[in-house]
């Protein structure tokens, strides 16, 4: 009911945004120091400069200041398509209550980043809302979308939670359940942030791959310098589900080209079994490997240590 409620309340609040109150004017509900930096539209969206928009809150998307992980030819390809069409969804503001004439946004960074490359105003809803009102707005947006990776929602997930919001209060911006928040912290909670950078978003990957490397730093098989230098090594030109399917390989090698196992016959009864994991030795205890399999086991501890003084 909680989640219901707060979802209307924030359609109506959205609903509110898109209202003008007459043409060529911003938002009544803006504080007057913001109307400067506002040209409004007939339908209530307003256009404003990127250089006025400042970050806010949790961050959902990795790498939207354009780093290693969010490429530019991923932006670039959003700037080129607003560039063509124009922007066909507009971005969610709050007025800043820090700086003057500035706002923070709620969502649509990428949309802000790809409008700055190209040198255009920004299309945007402005509202103002409180903290906790952004939040369930920012998480409503990201629930509806489909192009948020598994980690990147995982990370959105952490992001909340170290603002110091509660469970209750992240399950119910995220519209997401108790079992499905266990599985994303279970992700953030052993892999290590700048490893996580490192690989990327890797939006074709969900979260039995990602699982598979979080159980391996929780179980101290990876260390994070080692890992940190290999993945640094991997081509810029790589995307983040290539970076992905090269560390899971490294991970998890291809059982399929390991050496196949080769076993070969000693004597009648008698046959040895190697493969890379070891060498197993098969002694019948029947006809003629009977005498043998009876003198092996009671001899076995003797050649074992002899071999081993003959090593050293």
């Amino acid at each position: 009911m909680a989640l219901k409620q707060n979802k209307d309340g924030m359609a109506a609040a959205i609903a509110a945004a898109a209202q003008a109150s007459g043409a060529g004017r911003a938002h009544p509900s803006l504080p007057k120091g913001t109307i400067g930096a506002v040209r409004a539209g007939v339908t209530g969206i307003q256009e404003i400069s990127p250089e006025d928009i400042l970050p806010w809150g949790p961050q959902d998307r990795l790498g939207v200041e354009l780093t290693a992980v969010n490429s530019h030819e991923t932006v670039q390809e959003l700037a080129e398509t607003i560039k063509i069409n124009g922007q066909q969804v507009p971005v969610l503001l709050r007025p800043s209550q820090e700086q003057d004439g500035k706002f923070e946004v709620i969502y649509g960074r990428r949309r802000i980043l790809a409008c700055r490359t190209i040198g255009v105003t920004v299309k945007a809803l402005v509202r103002t809302m409180d903290d906790g009102q952004a939040l369930i707005a920012k998480g409503l947006e990201n629930s509806s979308r489909e192009d948020l990776s598994f980690y990147e929602r995982a990370r959105f997930a952490k992001a909340i939670s170290e603002q110091g919001y509660s469970n209750e209060e992240l399950m119910q911006a995220l519209a997401i359940s108790k079992n499905t928040l266990s599985q994303l912290n279970r992700i953030t909670k052993h892999i290590p942030d700048d490893i996580g950078d490192l690989i990327g978003a890797a939006p074709k990957s969900g979260r039995s791959r990602w699982e598979l490397i979080s159980d391996a730093f929780r179980d101290g098989s990876l260390i994070v310098k080692d890992i940190k230098e290999l993945l640094e090594e991997y081509p810029e030109s790589w995307d983040s589900d290539m970076r992905m399917d090269a560390f899971l390989l490294f991970l998890k090698p291809d059982k399929s080209k390991s050496e196949k196992p080769t076993e070969r016959r000693i004597a009648k009864g008698v046959s040895l079994k190697s493969d890379e994991r070891g060498i197993t030795i098969s002694v019948k205890r029947a006809g003629g490997s009977a005498t043998f399999a009876t003198w092996l086991e009671e001899n076995i501890e003797e050649l074992v240590s002899r071999a081993n003084d003959k090593a050293s």
